[in-house]
């Protein structure tokens, strides 16, 4: 974790530690690499490899990593890196993920059917109560809520997930020891406790103007689908629409009244091809896989604060083998090397325990629990 964490400490962006990381085999080969090999880089620069060694240097002078690891332990975080099998799915997916994520709370692989909902700082009545309706039913439904802690929609979205008990995502745009905003720290606390809070920021960084729309790119990339609501036409909210369309994801648009300047992003979303959106199940049309998945899943309050599925031995296997997206009884076979005879029995227990659904096609399916 160390050397993860001095890379992080560079400042360098994702895509330049991903080139490093692709072409040496490990975060310490890269520290210890010297001027002339990181200069060998395919597609790295001279520039870049020399603005990496002057880093690198000064990490080391001003004994960046011990702080570091002082202050994770201080606050009480945990680090995910890109070696870390806990690292979320979704987000080791998209081109630019953080190398690094440091986490207060935790993320479990049920945060993989996650939806997000954002919009305007300063909304409407009407926008508080749409983003807090759409939260809940969405959570209610198995959805882990991602948003990134702003006051407004995104406070909206993550309390509208808290008051049914389902699990939600902050994303900061700074660093845990600047969480911003101030007056959401309790809030913060709160989904600690029913989800996570991430931050791809080393604990130090104060929010700024290019850490938001930096971090936009991880709110959309841990979700299957972005949800805007309320959003001028200036909005941060359309920068995560954004991404959310360069990595593949599903774009959500809430309409509103056509005079109030704080719904023309919104409208222009929609006017761009966004899907309108005016309940839950104009959302859940998008997903028509996960649909009977959805309808029969235990979301509750309950359900929603348990670890997760007590199993064992062939059901563990075949279980972990699974996603919440359907998948042909012959791949799941294939993923876990058992007989086709293991993976029926393994299935129909999951099945009977209400934790998978077969569908059609013999494709199967994890339910959200």
């Amino acid at each position: 974790m160390r050397d993860w964490i001095a890379l992080n400490l560079t400042g360098l962006g994702p895509t330049t530690l991903l080139k490093l990381l692709e072409r040496f085999p490990s975060p310490r080969a890269i520290w210890e690499a010297s001027l002339s090999e990181l200069q060998g880089v395919p597609g790295l620069g001279a520039a870049t490899a020399e603005r990496f060694a002057e880093a690198r240097r000064r990490v080391e002078a001003q004994r960046a990593v011990e702080r570091e690891l002082e202050a994770i332990e201080r606050l009480g975080l945990s680090v995910l890196t890109l070696a870390d099998a806990r690292y979320p799915k979704p987000l080791r997916a998209i081109p630019d993920p953080p190398v690094v994520l440091y986490c207060q709370g935790s993320y479990e692989p049920r945060d993989e059917l996650a939806i997000a909902i954002v919009g305007t700082r300063k909304p409407s009545a009407y926008g508080r109560t749409v983003a807090e309706k759409l939260a809940g039913e969405l959570g209610a439904r198995g959805f882990t809520i991602v948003s990134g802690l702003a006051v407004g929609i995104d406070t909206a979205a993550h309390r509208g997930a808290l008051k049914v008990g389902a699990r939600t995502i902050a994303v900061l745009g700074g660093g845990f020891q600047h969480l911003y905003p101030r007056q959401n720290r309790r809030l913060a606390e709160e989904i600690a406790g029913q989800g996570a809070v991430l931050s791809e920021f080393p604990v130090e960084t104060p929010p700024d103007r290019w850490t938001f729309p930096k971090r936009n790119r991880v709110i959309s990339g841990l979700s299957r689908g972005v949800v805007v609501v309320e959003a001028p036409e200036r909005s941060g909210a359309l920068i995560t629409a954004k991404c959310a369309l360069d990595q593949g994801r599903e774009v959500f648009a809430v309409p509103g009244p056509v005079v109030p300047e704080g719904h023309k992003g919104s409208h222009r979303l929609i006017q761009q091809g966004a899907k309108l959106v005016t309940d839950v199940e104009d959302i859940l049309e998008e997903f028509a896989d996960l649909r009977e998945a959805l309808r029969l899943g235990k979301a509750s309050t309950a359900a929603a604060a348990r670890e997760g599925p007590a199993l064992e031995g062939l059901e563990a296997r075949v279980y972990e083998a699974l996603e919440f997206d359907p998948l042909h009884f012959d791949d799941v076979v294939e993923r876990t090397g058992l007989s086709p005879k293991e993976v029926s029995y393994g299935l129909l227990q999951l099945v009977m325990k209400d934790l998978v659904k077969e569908l059609e096609g013999k494709r199967y399916v994890k339910l959200p629990w």
